[in-house]
């Protein structure tokens, strides 16, 4: 069972209440291409099925990761492919704020 509740998640995401303060996951973002909306977006779309395990490391919050398949919203002129995504977040600020720990494509 997920450490955050699923729509605490979705209503975070869906306000864009998302921080990623870590290089690392800030590359991966902009390596996918993918801006605040698309990561609102996919993050809003998270199901509870879509739940891989938590994490507990020493002297931080607990970690939930997800596995999902999420397509970017196309434009006239592109067509945006599925991408299978390994996501890693906790929740902060009375979990009302989505930490990316890490975003990048499922391996």
């Amino acid at each position: 069972m997920a450490e955050y509740d699923i729509q605490d998640v979705i209503n975070a995401a869906r306000q864009q209440k998302i921080v990623y303060p870590g290089r690392k996951v800030q590359r991966d973002i902009r390596n996918l291409g993918y801006e605040l909306k698309d990561l609102s977006d996919c993050l809003s779309r998270l199901q509870e099925s879509d739940f891989r395990k938590t994490h507990c490391y020493l002297d931080s919050l607990p970690v939930d990761d997800y596995v999902v398949s999420y397509q970017k919203r196309s434009t006239a002129d592109e067509e945006c492919p599925v991408d299978d995504l390994y996501i890693k977040f906790c929740m902060i600020d009375g979990n009302l704020v989505i930490e990316l720990v890490s975003f990048h494509l499922s391996q």
